[in-house]
């Protein structure tokens, strides 16, 4: 450290020391943090500067307590990383949502995608066509198929491919 960096240092630590504020402490040009605890201003160039000097405050306890002008005095570093941690465990819990949702989606057949409802018509052997409405079933059929799934069910699709096969 070269004296130039020590008068710059002395100097800092004198113009934070001065004020006895939060307001104050936190507008100073210099730089300065205000250690609520302890109603101290030091010098601090940011509000995670606790994480790498754990002498920033008097009082160790108060470290993670550090105010400074970006946030201002009712924003604390444990309240910045809180919120940081907060808003990536949210989205971590989304994305394994979203996760779960889609591998039950591909396991269970009856849980599918498509339409909610639509119209179907019918042709019989005879080649008379009957429509009719048809609606997805609710909650309540959705979980009992869920929880003894027909097995022996086979989709339009299937059944036209095996009678095809027949057939063909």
């Amino acid at each position: 450290m070269t004296t130039l960096d020590m008068i710059e240092t002395s100097s800092k630590k004198a113009a934070c020391w001065r004020h006895q504020d939060c307001r104050s402490c936190t507008h100073e040009k210099h730089g300065c943090g205000w250690c609520p605890t302890s109603e101290a201003c030091v010098p601090a160039s940011s509000l995670l500067e606790p994480v790498s000097n754990k002498d920033i405050c008097p009082l160790s306890s108060e470290r993670f307590e550090l105010r400074t002008k970006a946030l201002g005095c009712g924003c604390s570093t444990t309240t910045l990383l809180s919120v940081i941690v907060t808003v990536f465990a949210t989205i971590a819990a989304l994305i394994l949502l979203f996760g779960l949702i889609e591998a039950i989606a591909g396991v269970n057949p009856f849980l599918g995608t498509g339409q909610a409802a639509g119209w179907e018509v019918k042709v019989e052997d005879n080649g008379v066509r009957k429509g009719r409405m048809w609606r997805r079933g609710g909650l309540r059929k959705w979980f009992a198929s869920w929880r003894s799934p027909d097995l022996a069910h086979h989709s339009e699709q299937e059944e036209r491919t095996e009678r095809t096969r027949l057939l063909g």
